[in-house]
């Protein structure tokens, strides 16, 4: 089945369980898609090496960096 009548027309005919298990496949890939659509964020310390609140000046010059 490629397109979404084809999928429509089939589910009337689908069992319990296989309703269930395309569920899970749409919300599966709705969020893997979801995640990859997503850049991942890049985890900074609250707080320096030196035990001294980070600026947001650091921050910034820390992302331009990369």
């Amino acid at each position: 089945m490629s397109t979404v009548a084809e999928i429509e027309a089939a589910v009337p005919s689908l069992t319990m369980e296989q309703l269930a298990e395309l569920e899970r496949f749409i919300r599966q890939t709705r969020e893997r898609k979801a995640r990859a659509g997503t850049p991942a964020l890049r985890q900074l310390p609250l707080v320096a090496a030196t035990g001294r609140a980070i600026t947001q000046e650091e921050i910034d010059d820390a992302l331009e960096a990369e």
